[in-house]
């Protein structure tokens, strides 16, 4: 009887503390989800076009000096005007009108087009070149052909059929916490332009830099939207088909959308933005969580027939540690782009390995909490233990490491073949970068930008600046920069005083892009039409060569070649060859972290194979289809890495639950692939369907991460159910160790 009253004081007790420790991770779960709710509403976007590039890399400091000193073109909004002839006086009264209105616009400082040039009249005096009252066409049009040979900056701002002329509206600088100024700004010179096209029947588009920002950070908006919506729909609708139950597929989707909303809380607490590098991390932390909550759901139908509560803590016990693995091996490869010389790069590593550990933590503790509390109704078990007796199917997959343990040394070999032969050509793939691959092609303002060089004239600008305001150092330095690019697309002081018939009849906007404000350099600028960021540098590399071999420029201070895209192409290749590094860190921390785990060198080596294989075949592809390394597909293959490692770690796992890694003999390889495929193949649909929406984002980088990243994710599933037991039968622990040692 005193044994019983014991017995059962023991077990009082026992329920007592674990009552008492729900209660206290209830209020830790009430604590995060308020901390994610009342931060979510603070979270802001931001196009990030030039912030991405903040860096102390040479490139970046001279664009700097020069951006000091100058005004920058990085902040025009670039007018196309196309009519069947633009000397109509109808197009020109409705253009005149456009264009001085938008001047009236908050933050627009001038205007430059056709309608802003003086030339010299027949009295020898400075005059507009376009008059008013207006003359009749046939006037008017052969007022614009007469001067347009002689002109350079007309021929820079009309087409030679006068279809089509561009105007320039300098807008106030605007940072990345004011995007609702931007985008007012945008509203309202497209409302004056739709009642220009109205009034003369013209076509007017806007186009350039801030309009492209605009219409990235508007993008990011709808992008996070359709990621986390496409996110948890796949997650959900994965979980009730293999779970065989919707109310269990709803248990399951509870931790995911705590985790995403308390990402989204960082976010917003910390006054962090959302950006396009990082546009892609909440929907990340979504399915990541869907991925380890769908492993608690089996591994507690695994538990059915136990106490409800106590089988969920054992569940979870039993799985967390692979999670957290996991979530560390994830956090790793974010952690090491926290290396990387761009500022934003930097950013993006450090909120990624702060959300996935914290999101490991709270769905860890939702899914404890949930299916605890779940457990006290009757329909709870009764659902689980069906799942016991009807475990989900791995489909096809399962007979992957069945073949790969029927011939496990050809598998083996063969896959360390196709590893070596992808790693080197992934080794060359080089770097390529494109500003305009932020959107799709197709969108319009990419389109109008297309259509100005096209008809109209180049619209990047390269710039080299001279400490010096004499006409014939300048004039020296212009013509070194027009024989190095055959391109007559080069303004200066010199020439362009010469076109108007004196420095004092230049538009002030110009003067303040060819002058610095305190009068001590000149600028010389070449428009040229961008096609990728290795054939700028290249024509910036030919152009510093010249000006260094040049002898009429010996003792003058000229700066090497800069400009937004010359500065962009630049530090592009820097960032891009740290992405490269920053996988090589991940993989050799990964490796470290799994020895730590497993206490076994050749394990941890062992499950880096199937790894990094997927990796070095989307690299492969990369460089044999020309596509290159981008920003996108650069930091998917980073980041995808770290995510695909989740699989293995999770067969490892299963392993390590069912005896250790002292001997691994091919039955418990087996039956260990057995129990895990099913979890594998749900979760890594979750990973790759829950992608999904990145297909039809906005942002072109979201939608080629997304890629990447499913490629990446489809063959780490293939790769760890066929190489991985290959490998491990072939090359892992078969024997017992000696006594007195451990393997």
């Amino acid at each position: 009887m005193f044994s019983q009253w014991r017995f059962g004081r023991a077990l009082a007790s026992a329920l007592a503390r674990v009552r008492a420790g729900f209660s206290l991770l209830w209020l830790v779960f009430a604590a995060l989800l308020v901390f994610g709710v009342t931060g979510a509403t603070k979270v802001t976007f931001d196009d990030a076009l030039l912030r991405f590039f903040r860096s102390d890399f040479p490139a970046y400091e001279e664009f700097l000096d020069v951006a000091r000193d100058f005004e920058s073109d990085s902040n025009d909004v670039i007018v196309l005007i196309e009519a069947d002839d633009l000397a109509d006086p109808t197009v020109l009264m409705a253009v005149s009108d456009f264009l001085l209105d938008a001047q009236f616009v908050d933050g627009v400082r001038a205007a430059v087009s056709p309608l802003s040039l003086q030339v010299t009249g027949a009295d020898g005096e400075a005059e507009p070149l376009v008059p008013f009252p207006l003359p009749d066409r046939a006037t008017m049009a052969a007022r614009f052909d007469a001067e347009r040979g002689g002109n350079a900056a007309l021929r820079r701002l009309m087409g030679p059929d006068r279809n089509a002329m561009v105007a320039i509206l300098p807008i106030s600088d605007l940072d990345s916490d004011v995007q609702d100024g931007r985008a007012n700004q945008i509203d309202a010179l497209a409302d004056l332009a739709d009642k220009a096209e109205a009034a003369s029947g013209a076509t007017i588009r806007l186009s350039g830099y801030p309009v492209l920002r605009d219409r990235v950070a508007r993008g990011l908006v709808s992008d996070v939207l359709l990621l986390n919506l496409v996110g948890a729909a796949v997650g959900f609708i994965v979980a009730v088909i293999a779970l065989r139950s919707v109310t269990l597929g709803l248990l399951t989707l509870a931790g995911p959308l705590v985790s995403l909303v308390t990402s989204l809380g960082v976010f917003g607490h910390l006054g962090i933005t959302v950006n396009t590098v990082s546009v892609t991390l909440p929907v990340l932390v979504l399915i990541l969580a869907t991925s380890d909550s769908i492993h608690i759901s089996f591994e507690r139908a695994r538990q059915a027939g136990r106490d409800s509560k106590r089988a969920t803590v054992r569940a979870v016990r039993r799985v967390a540690i692979a999670c957290i693995f996991a979530g560390i091996t994830t956090a790793v490869a974010f952690a090491a782009l926290t290396l990387s010389r761009a500022e934003i790069i930097a950013e993006l590593g450090r909120m990624g390995t702060l959300l996935i550990l914290l999101s490991s933590f709270t769905v860890l503790l939702t899914q404890t909490l949930i299916l605890g509390a779940a457990g006290h109704h009757p329909w709870f078990n009764e659902k689980f233990e069906r799942l016991e007796r009807r475990p989900p199917s791995g489909l096809f997959f399962v007979y992957l490491p069945r073949l790969a343990l029927a011939r496990p040394r050809t598998v083996a070999t063969l896959g360390l073949i196709v590893l070596v032969v992808a790693t080197v050509f992934y080794s060359q793939a080089s770097p390529r970068y494109s500003i305009l691959d932020s959107l799709s092609p197709n969108e319009p303002v990419i389109a109008a930008f297309r259509d100005i060089e096209e008809k109209v004239t180049p619209v990047s600008v390269l710039q080299v600046a001279v400490r010096s305001t004499d006409t014939e150092v300048i004039s020296e330095v212009h013509d070194t920069v027009v024989r190095v690019a055959g391109s007559d697309k080069v303004q200066s002081l010199a020439r362009l005083s010469r076109d108007m018939g004196g420095a004092d009849e230049i538009p002030e906007a110009l003067a303040r892009r060819l002058v610095s404000e305190d009068g001590s350099r000149a600028l010389v600028t070449l428009s040229f039409q961008y096609e990728s960021g290795e054939q700028t540098d290249a024509l910036a590399a030919r152009i510093d060569a010249a000006i260094a071999a040049n002898p009429a420029l010996d003792g003058v201070e000229v700066s090497a070649a800069t400009g937004l895209p010359v500065m962009t192409a630049r530090v592009a290749a820097k960032i891009l060859t740290e992405l490269n590094r920053s996988l090589l860190i991940a993989l050799a921390a990964v490796g470290v972290l799994i020895t730590l785990w497993l206490r076994s060198i050749r394990v941890a080596l062992i499950s880096l194979i199937p790894n990094v294989l997927p990796v070095s075949l989307i690299g492969a592809w990369l460089a044999l289809s020309g596509h290159g390394i981008e920003f996108a597909n650069g930091l998917a293959l980073a980041v995808a890495f770290g995510v695909a490692v989740d699989d293995t770690l999770h067969v490892l796992n299963r392993l390590r639950l069912t005896g250790g890694f002292s001997r691994i003999g091919r039955t418990r390889l087996r039956e260990a692939l057995d129990e895990a495929t099913p979890a594998l193949v749900t979760t890594s649909t979750v990973l790759v369907l829950g992608m999904g929406g990145s297909i039809f984002a906005t942002t072109k980088g979201v939608a080629d991460f997304g890629t990447i990243a499913m490629s990446v994710y489809v063959l780490a599933l293939i790769a760890d159910l066929l190489v991985l037991p290959a490998v491990i039968a072939v090359f892992g622990p078969h024997k017992s160790p000696a006594p007195g040692r451990r393997n």
